[in-house]
């Protein structure tokens, strides 16, 4: 009996401590489209490839470091005109390693894009350009996770 109480508080001493580490996880939820600015989904499917490791993402000057999860996503405003997305890898202590990139040209203010970030089985990231109504069935499948309230 003895033991039962200790494993219960010791449970509920790690829940309390290391709450902190988690994030905040919301299901998709479209955002507005910036009438100056170009929308751009970013997301990763659920998948067991490589479903531990966390990936960093540049869009032109926005960087997202180890923030990209598996079966999440992330949304950014750009400038119209080409949009340089980059998927890497940051450890902080080496240089960076590029997966891929992609650049979407020419793009419109007010525009919306779809950009799948998936694992090759055994191979590395890809990035793949998603038609509108694909990207919106696909990425309504993910979830926000949020890490920005934490530290």
């Amino acid at each position: 009996m003895l033991r039962r109480k200790f494993l219960i508080a010791s449970f509920i001493f790690f829940a309390i401590v290391f709450q902190g580490c988690m994030p905040t996880i919301t299901p998709f939820a479209p955002v507005q489209v910036k009438p100056d600015k170009v929308l751009v989904y970013i997301y990763r499917p659920e998948s067991i490839v490589a479903r531990g490791s966390t990936w960093s993402l540049l869009v032109n000057e926005q960087k997202f470091v180890n923030s990209f999860i598996n079966n999440g996503y992330i949304v950014a405003y750009a400038n119209p005109g080409d949009i340089n997305i980059v998927l890497y890898h940051d450890n902080g202590i080496m240089a960076s390693y590029v997966y891929d990139e992609i650049t979407l040209r020419n793009a419109q203010a007010g525009d919306v894009y779809y950009v799948k970030a998936f694992m090759e089985f055994a191979g590395n990231p890809h990035f793949e350009l998603k038609d509108r109504d694909v990207g919106a069935k696909e990425i309504s499948e993910t979830s926000y996770y949020d890490y920005s309230d934490k530290k």
